[in-house]
């Protein structure tokens, strides 16, 4: 079995970092800065890594098991891009988005001459141009639950999700006062 190394980074403009440096001081994620205008920069400045798991701020929801089963596929595979988001293949609820590139998919982002709209959404270069040299890949689920929407992407959506958020911590309190074992997944 193959280990892994995970570091967590979080990549921002240059203007947030002071702001989550703090935020972020009692965990062990370090913050990598790069231009606002260009997202992909920030990606291509950690190329270096053998694979980049790319989860957005919109979707904090999506569950562990995702990701790893994400990491598994594509290193298994060999793949260069494997995606659960992927439009014209996605069965993924909306809101557990996330994607995996590696180092030769971010080394051919660094050759291409990518538009402002691949430059602010990383992986849209790879899916539109579907380049030969690259191993992509679709993580599609049995069900299509791609009609569910979690993502938060105006207040009112947040305002479910703190909602949500909140009913399950109040189960989690019950379940402890009736002294039942819960797991947090």
């Amino acid at each position: 079995m193959q280990s892994v190394i995970c570091d967590v980074l979080v990549l921002v403009p240059h203007e947030e970092k002071e702001f989550w440096e703090n935020f972020l001081r009692s965990k062990q994620v370090q913050v990598i800065t790069g231009s606002r205008d260009s997202v992909v920069e920030r990606y291509l400045s950690i190329s270096n890594y053998d694979y980049v798991v790319r989860l957005t701020s919109d979707c904090p929801n999506v569950p562990p098991i995702t990701i790893n089963k994400l990491i598994f596929t594509a290193m298994h595979y060999d793949l260069d891009y494997l995606a659960n988001s992927w439009e014209e293949f996605r069965t993924a609820i909306d809101g557990h988005d996330c994607e995996i590139m590696s180092r030769k998919a971010l080394a051919w982002l660094r050759k291409m001459n990518l538009s402002i709209s691949q430059q602010e959404h990383v992986t849209l270069a790879i899916r539109e141009l579907r380049p030969e040299n690259l191993k992509l890949g679709a993580l599609i689920s049995k069900e299509d639950l791609s009609h569910i929407k979690l993502c938060i992407d105006t207040q009112e959506e947040y305002d479910k999700a703190a909602e949500r958020y909140g009913s399950a911590a109040h189960k989690r309190n019950i379940a402890t006062e009736k002294g039942i074992l819960h797991y947090d997944y």
